[in-house]
Formats: structure tokens, C-alpha cells, sequence
């Protein structure tokens, strides 16, 4: 999985590949669920491109997209966000949501 800088997103929203941004913090909460996605990421690389956002370090991005939970993911299709998970789930709940 990628860790994600503010100005690598463009380019991000160009793939024509279905992608998620991942957005999280140094909560346990946040943590937990980034080992959960890290291990989902890698089964499902030819599916889905998982990105990791640090809220702490690139803000700018959780505020274009209204994140204001953590942790969350929002699927991307055709470069637009088209849905969005929100607080900890499952691995089996959150690949659900991915491949979705």
C-alpha cells in the first residue's frame, strides 16, 4: 500500500483503475483497521488500488473530501468517489466493501 502526498492525488484520479483512499491517524483505532486494509490491499491488487492518507500530514485531502470520521475509505470509480466506509470494520467487511 501507498502512503499517499497531496501532490500525487491528480494523478491518482486519473487511474482507470478502481482505487481507495484511506484515511486515518496514529488512533489505535486508526492502526488497527490500517492492518486490517494492508492486508486486504495485497489480496486484491489486481482489483482495487489501495492509498493510505495521514490526516495529520496531508489535512487538505481529508477536507476536499468531508472526512470527518476516522477511520474511513472512500471507493473511487472512473476518478469520482462513489462510496464511503466509515469507523472500524472487518477484513471481511471492508473487502466487501472494495470489490464491491
Amino acid at each position: 500500500m501507498k502512503e499517499i502526498l497531496s501532490g500525487k492525488l491528480p494523478a491518482v484520479l486519473q487511474s482507470p483503475t478502481p482505487f481507495a483512499l484511506e484515511f486515518g491517524s496514529g488512533s489505535s483505532d486508526s492502526k488497527r483497521f490500517h492492518k486490517n486494509v494492508e492486508r486486504i490491499s495485497e489480496r486484491l491488487q489486481d482489483q482495487v488500488e489501495v492509498y493510505y492518507v495521514d490526516v495529520n500530514k496531508v489535512p487538505e485531502i481529508r477536507d476536499k473530501y468531508n472526512v470527518e470520521e476516522l477511520p474511513a475509505i472512500i471507493l473511487f470509480k472512473d476518478g469520482k468517489a462513489q462510496d464511503t466506509l466509515i469507523g472500524y470494520h472487518s477484513e471481511e467487511e471492508v473487502q466487501h466493501f472494495l470489490v464491491q
